[in-house]
């Protein structure tokens, strides 16, 4: 792990080497992301795409929300309980994810970009990116609907990405974006055949889409269902025909949320989507939950000490922050390592969160 805020080096040699762009190599990977477009593979092929324009040792998939948990939905070169970690825990303190939530936009973002001292940036920084062996880690986002996106990342194992890395991300970025909105523009002309497949995933919540005079275009089965166990779905439908994109329609347990398309979406130009939120996460999802029921088979000063580690502090500043020797955290530590069959930190750490994902 590095230093976010170092000067960025010159390009260093990864696991995956970047190919000129004016390569044959180049323009054949462009040629395969435009033939998947509108189908279930585009958007790996479009992370490999950018990956093949930067030193990488690692890419991730993730679909952010402003309102619900980071969605893994694709990972190349990173180990299963990585993804288990981040899931089960560390997905609630993603930078890149607490970014999009505060309304981020579309665009090329580095890991310096979205630090922020603090407790969580500490979690994620200091931990999870040791734990995950992540170096460096380069996003580009790209906005679908809902107030959603899609988050690729390239990863650096050792040493961080060059700003001539940063620049030709920039430089392809917006070649890829239009590949991007081509590729919804697909999915959604998908919609008007009902044995189309490829969507499927891709609106998950009861969602309804009418055109711009208000006649129905798409509603998928989760709607359809919705609708007839609570017809209240109908006047919130109607309350939201006039309302500003994003607005919120409460109606009892109902929830109802208004998008607005522009004038060129192929499915329904100037059209509106209506989506019923799902419900709020219950208790027994909640990280701090998880991570108090992980702990449980260790003493209140053991778990004082185990939250400290995994916030990245070492023996002597815990020692200085609960008034103890360094001797007696080296000993809690060594009863930690009994209790858990383990011989280091890292191996108690990782034993904690494979607890989390297993509950």
């Amino acid at each position: 792990m590095v230093d976010a805020d170092q000067p960025r080096p010159a390009a260093q040699p990864a696991r995956y080497s970047a190919v000129r762009l004016n390569s044959p190599e180049w323009f054949a990977r462009v040629g395969e992301v435009a033939r998947v477009i509108g189908s279930d593979r585009f958007h790996r092929e479009l992370v490999e795409l950018a990956g093949a324009a930067i030193n990488h040792d690692a890419c991730w998939i993730i679909r952010y929300s402003r309102v619900a948990p980071p969605d893994v939905l694709y990972t190349k070169d990173v180990a299963s309980d990585v993804v288990a970690y981040y899931t089960n825990l560390y997905s609630s303190v993603d930078p890149f994810s607490e970014y999009w939530k505060n309304n981020g936009s579309p665009g090329v973002l580095m890991l310096n970009d979205v630090s922020s001292p603090g407790q969580s940036w500490d979690m994620y920084h200091k931990v999870f990116q040791t734990l995950a062996s992540i170096s460096d880690e380069l996003g580009m986002f790209f906005s679908t609907v809902g107030h959603c996106c899609f988050g690729l990342f390239l990863e650096r194992e050792t040493g961080r990405f060059s700003q001539t890395d940063i620049e030709r991300a920039r430089l392809i970025f917006p070649m890829l974006e239009g590949f991007h909105r081509s590729h919804l523009g697909a999915l959604f002309n998908d919609l008007r055949n009902p044995r189309g497949t490829q969507v499927e995933g891709f609106i998950t919540r009861p969602t309804l889409i009418e055109d711009r005079f208000g006649v129905d275009v798409f509603a998928n089965d989760a709607w359809r269902d919705a609708a007839r166990r609570a017809p209240a779905l109908t006047d919130a439908v109607e309350a939201l025909r006039v309302a500003p994109a994003g607005t919120i329609h409460t109606s009892g347990p109902l929830n109802v949320k208004v998008e607005v398309f522009d004038r060129d979406f192929p499915l329904a130009p100037g059209g509106r989507m209506y989506v019923l939120d799902a419900p709020q996460r219950g208790v027994a999802d909640d990280p701090d939950r998880l991570l108090e029921d992980a702990l449980g088979i260790f003493t209140p000063r053991e778990r004082e000490i185990l939250l400290l580690l995994m916030n990245g502090q070492t023996t002597g500043e815990i020692a200085q922050k609960l008034s103890l020797s360094k001797g007696t955290i080296k000993n809690c530590r060594l009863r930690m390592y009994r209790k858990t069959g383990v011989g280091s930190e890292r191996a108690l750490v990782k034993h904690v969160m494979q607890s989390i994902g297993a509950r």
